[in-house]
């Protein structure tokens, strides 16, 4: 037999082989692959993912800005502590009136004109209250607290996209899996084809290019099976990720896909369920709304304030020394007569952020009719694929075992049997990507529609029982 056609099995593959296997045995390898199922790994992404967390504090912070704009009606107090030296005669005649310290040889001319400098610790406290500003706290506060509410609703939003993330993620490695292993029946069936071939040739019924045809689709079927394990490993990867969890942190998905009953409803019911129910479409109406008040709250700036203000002033010497005390309240109007025009181009900024709201809400609108549809459309073509590619298994399979046992009683060629074998495999990873694909639509229309929570059958019905 030529050295060509002599099996070879590539010592690196061997070694590669021994060194995956020792690894699978170690503690904490397998400690690292715990089985987990879709549900437990959704829970454990909402707990864990940074995105997710990173939303929730964002909702917080539009929590703190209601506070801030209702603290505008609360008394504001300040304490200030000042030190200041000088012989400035009015300083000088002002600081001594105000420490209680002025006597009669004060007036004297030379004490009057040139004066000794003087020291002074003034301590204040100084409170005001807002008694009426044109509505402007009472805007802020309501276009803060449905700013808020919107916050709340992108978190909701985000919660549900990082459900979608997982199930996509989750799918990918179980359709990864099956792959594998598939990819790994079809290395072993072309291995045996190979070494089927080489007995024929050796017993004379089939020529050598039979033998070197069976080796090139070995050879393209460990390519495949290379490919299968390195896409396993990414997938593993990309969920550990959506997870919250180290790269090396590995969680095996529990079960297999399967297929589901699901439960049929018109296109036009999951289009009025996501007008009602997306949280992004909520919180795009809620940011609409909030700058309309934005608006209003610009044109009342034009109008006045009025507040209470009142100050206590202690002054002495030295700190802590003898002092006189002061006290001091007043009302204080405010109306802005003129300011180059900034109110005015705030005005125009609001109305201009509320029209441009409005066609982000209405494009929003479209755009969610627009995605409720094409995954409705996506899980029904997926799952007529589905059931193609299932037939066409069952067909592929029955369709190899005649082409062999007519290839072994030399009825046919090699090239109809690697064309059976190869039909095999490729029909089996089209059922496996109509399976995952109608997994994902059906989980997407329930994004869509804004109702992909923990009980959703996307979640609850995904795996096999």
């Amino acid at each position: 037999m030529p050295s060509c056609l002599q099996p070879r099995r590539p010592l690196l593959h061997s070694i590669l082989s021994v060194c995956a296997l020792l690894l699978a045995t170690l503690p904490g390898t397998a400690r690292a692959q715990q089985a987990i199922s879709l549900e437990q790994a959704v829970r454990l992404a909402l707990e864990k993912n940074p995105s997710l967390q990173a939303a929730e504090e964002g909702a917080k912070a539009a929590e703190a800005r209601v506070g801030e704009a209702r603290s505008a009606w609360a008394p504001g107090l300040d304490f200030n502590q000042d030190f200041t030296r000088g012989n400035n005669p009015v300083y000088v005649f002002g600081t001594l009136l105000t420490q209680r310290r002025f006597t009669a040889a004060n007036f004297a001319l030379g004490s009057l004109n040139a004066p000794t400098p003087v020291d002074n610790f003034a301590t204040r406290l100084e409170g005001r209250i807002m008694l009426f500003d044109s509505r402007r706290t009472l805007l802020q506060m309501r276009e803060a607290k449905k700013e808020k509410t919107a916050a709340d609703w992108e978190t909701e939003q985000a919660r549900q996209d990082l459900i979608l993330r997982v199930i996509a993620a989750y799918d990918d490695v179980l359709v990864a899996g099956q792959n594998l292993q598939a990819a790994e029946e079809a290395l072993k069936s072309a291995e045996a084809n190979a070494e089927r071939v080489r007995n024929l040739l050796q017993a004379g019924q089939v020529v050598d290019s039979d033998l070197l045809s069976a080796q090139v689709f070995l050879s393209q079927i460990r390519n495949r099976d290379i490919q299968a394990k390195n896409r396993a490993a990414l997938a593993q990867l990309s969920l550990s990720r959506e997870l919250g969890l180290g790269l090396d942190d590995v969680r095996q998905p529990a079960g297999t896909l399967a297929e589901q009953p699901v439960a049929e409803k018109p296109a036009q019911e999951w289009e009025q369920s996501a007008l009602e129910h997306r949280p992004a479409l909520k919180a795009a109406q809620l940011h609409a709304q909030a700058s309309a008040d934005q608006s209003s709250k610009a044109k009342a700036e034009f109008g006045p304030k009025l507040g209470l203000v009142a100050g206590l002033e202690r002054d002495a010497a030295t700190l802590g020394g003898p002092s006189g005390t002061n006290w001091n309240a007043a009302a204080r109007l405010e109306f802005n007569l003129f300011a180059g025009g900034v109110d005015r181009y705030r005005l125009v900024e609001a109305q201009a952020g509320k029209r441009q709201a409005d066609r982000q809400l209405e494009w929003l609108e479209s755009g969610v009719r627009l995605e409720v549809r094409q995954a409705y459309l996506d899980q029904a073509a997926a799952q007529d694929r589905m059931q193609s590619a299932k037939e066409a298994v069952e067909q592929a399979r029955e369709s190899l075992r005649i082409v062999q046992n007519r290839y072994t009683a030399g009825l046919t060629n090699v090239t109809e049997l690697l064309r059976a074998q190869t039909a095999q495999l490729d029909v089996q990873t089209d059922y496996l990507s109509a399976l995952h694909d109608w997994h994902l639509a059906r989980a997407r229309l329930e994004h869509a529609t804004g109702l992909l929570t923990l009980d959703s059958n996307a979640i609850r019905g995904s795996e096999a029982p």
